[in-house]
């Protein structure tokens, strides 16, 4: 839908009225500018995925009784986006919530608008339009859509030394035990595996340091068809709450700057829980454009029943998202 639509507040798209019906509430097509003071600011992220409330904070003030406070967008909002007229610390100046028509007299408020992510677009434009006795001002937004994140909690990752030790695949959240061993022979069901490991975890014994690497790192020596160059960094600005609390445009914000492609490396050493680590999967890889967090939970000796005698394990969290 590439025309603008008047987004009202508690209408689905087929209940719009023609703007004719506005005209009576201080809506229609040409105005006047007015000198009226108006901002629209997104209270936290501006961007999210869909399903995903994105909300304003509208403010105005003018010299002159508002008449109308209108929300036009390239894309309707998903059922429920509309003015939330009972947040707290926000006003109600609404004569009317279906049209955004003003009470009588009214020349300042503070409101809150909430814009809920419809499925299947890329981003929408809206515009806040303000309309009072002496014309309109407005203010235009953009919402970006990112995709959703998978989040995969209390993964376990085994490493009996440098050569036997187990992976990890973003793309369906799966640990793979003792990779080298039962994945390296030729088969396509060991290469579909090998084309979905972007994460290995050993034990460097002679160093008592638990690593992260990526398949083709070359300490690792794996001799696998396939090894995915996963890079990693660890994340020292990242907290544990940041971790528990990560939305898709969150997720965004987190990794952005720290552009772990080009800083990170093919392995992080010296874990210790509590560490967060970013990791970018392989851009020429079949299962690639993907960005991550792993939170250390747990790093100790421990038995399973694929590596002989003590084994080291790591306890881990791991969100991913597909990037955009």
């Amino acid at each position: 839908m590439n025309t603008l639509k008047l987004l009202v507040v508690f209408l689905t798209a087929g209940a719009l009225h023609s703007c004719e019906k506005l005209v009576d509430d201080g809506y229609r097509i040409d105005y006047d500018s007015s000198d009226a003071s108006f901002s629209a600011e997104a209270i936290d992220f501006e961007s999210g995925a869909p399903g995903d409330v994105i909300s304003y904070r509208l403010e105005v003030n003018s010299n002159q009784p508002i008449r109308s406070c209108v929300v036009l967008a390239t894309n309707d909002g998903a059922s429920g986006s509309g003015y939330d007229v009972g947040a707290e610390g926000y006003d109600d100046p609404f004569a009317d919530h279906n049209y955004g028509t003003i009470k009588k007299g009214i020349t300042s408020f503070v409101v809150k608008y909430d814009y809920i992510i419809p499925e299947d677009i890329n981003k929408s434009r809206i515009t806040f339009k303000v309309i009072d006795e002496m014309g309109e001002v407005s203010e235009e937004v953009t919402v970006r859509v990112v995709s959703p994140v998978k989040a995969y909690s209390n993964r376990f990752l085994y490493a009996k030394s440098a050569l036997f030790y187990d992976a990890f695949a973003s793309i369906d959240g799966l640990v793979y035990p003792d990779i080298k061993s039962n994945y390296s022979a030729v088969s396509t069901e060991n290469l579909d595996v090998q084309e979905k490991v972007d994460v290995i975890f050993y034990y460097d014994a002679e160093a008592r340091s638990a690593v992260i690497c990526s398949p083709d790192d070359n300490r690792v020596n794996l001799d696998l068809q396939i090894e995915n160059a996963t890079r990693f960094k660890k994340m020292a600005d990242i907290s544990s709450e940041d971790f528990e609390s990560v939305t898709p445009a969150s997720m965004v914000a987190l990794t952005s700057d720290d552009s772990i492609a080009y800083n990170g490396g093919s392995q992080v050493r010296d874990l210790m829980v509590g560490d967060v680590v970013g990791f970018t999967t392989d851009v020429n890889a079949i299962h690639s454009l993907k960005t991550g967090l792993i939170r250390i939970n747990g790093l100790h000796p421990a038995n399973v029943d694929h590596y002989a005698g003590t084994a080291y394990v790591m306890e881990c969290d791991i969100i991913t998202q597909t990037d955009q």
